[in-house]
């Protein structure tokens, strides 16, 4: 049967997490922790995926990478061939000039498992993945955790209304942290 690359399921767990966050650009440090994915290989993921139209990327503050499409517009297979497409065995992949353009069995068999495969993936779209019924959400022990992370900082700061900060509806204006190193590249780099 056929296996994902590495890269493919990188790019398969990125697009599930900014499909968990619609409208909520998610800088790179922000996806690397709740992927696994190293932060050093994003770029190699996500290049394949702006260039294809599924994600954008936008530098400076308030930036980071969102989804471009509805969960329910991409599929599995739409990610994957962004990113590393899919291989189907056209030919003998042993050179045999007996077998000439003709698969032989074994080959035959192995090429129907991978359409088969790839047509499984094409079936299934990221909003599928999102609401498994009767299974864990996908990257949920993350979520929760930066939740969680996000809501003892923001008890922990002080009240911005002592120190004379604060809106009009008494709230504090949002900071950001994000380093120049954090932003996400402009769909033209690559």
């Amino acid at each position: 049967p056929m296996a994902l690359t590495q890269t493919a399921e990188y790019a398969l767990r990125a697009v599930v997490w900014l499909a968990q966050h619609p409208g909520e650009p998610q800088t790179k440090t922000q996806i690397a922790d709740a992927t696994q994915v190293p932060s050093s290989y994003l770029p190699k993921v996500f290049q394949p995926l702006v260039r294809g139209g599924l994600i954008t990327g936008q530098r400076g503050l308030g930036g980071g990478y969102t989804l471009v499409k509805d969960p329910e517009e991409i599929s599995m297979l739409d990610v994957v061939n962004e990113v590393d497409p899919i291989q189907r065995i056209e030919a003998c992949p042993l050179d045999l000039a007996s077998h000439g353009t003709r698969l032989c069995p074994l080959h035959t068999a192995l090429n129907q498992i991978i359409v088969h495969e790839e047509r499984k993936l094409g079936q299934t779209k990221i909003s599928e993945i999102m609401s498994g019924k009767d299974r864990p959400t996908p990257l949920c022990e993350v979520a929760e955790r930066i939740q969680a992370e996000v809501q003892a900082s923001r008890d922990s700061a002080p009240d911005a209304d002592e120190h004379g900060g604060g809106d009009l509806n008494g709230s504090a204006a949002p900071t950001s942290n994000h380093g120049g190193s954090d932003t996400a590249p402009s769909a033209g780099d690559g």
